[in-house]
């Protein structure tokens, strides 16, 4: 960590930490932290996100599932597991 600086504006980070990860280099501030990322890295957390979203609106429109199916479910999964053990 000596080759860390940490500057009124920030922290200084060697550029030699981020070199392998492709020649750009996606940088973003959260609230307490900076996010360094590699463009593969960019996209795969943007397809995540974007899968997620997909996700969630096609469970809002299906509605809730009736509680004999989530155990219907719950049963197939764990039987399907048992057979592997």
């Amino acid at each position: 960590m000596k080759a860390v600086k940490y500057t009124k504006d920030g922290v200084v980070i060697p550029s030699s930490w981020v070199k392998g990860w492709g020649t750009p280099v996606s940088i973003r501030r959260g609230t307490h932290m900076v996010i360094l990322e590699s463009p593969e890295r960019k996209a795969s957390r943007q397809r995540l996100g974007r899968m997620i979203r997909k996700l969630r609106h096609t469970a809002k429109e299906l509605g809730p599932l009736p509680p004999e199916q989530i155990a219907a479910e719950v049963a197939a999964v764990r039987a399907q597991r048992a057979r592997r053990s």
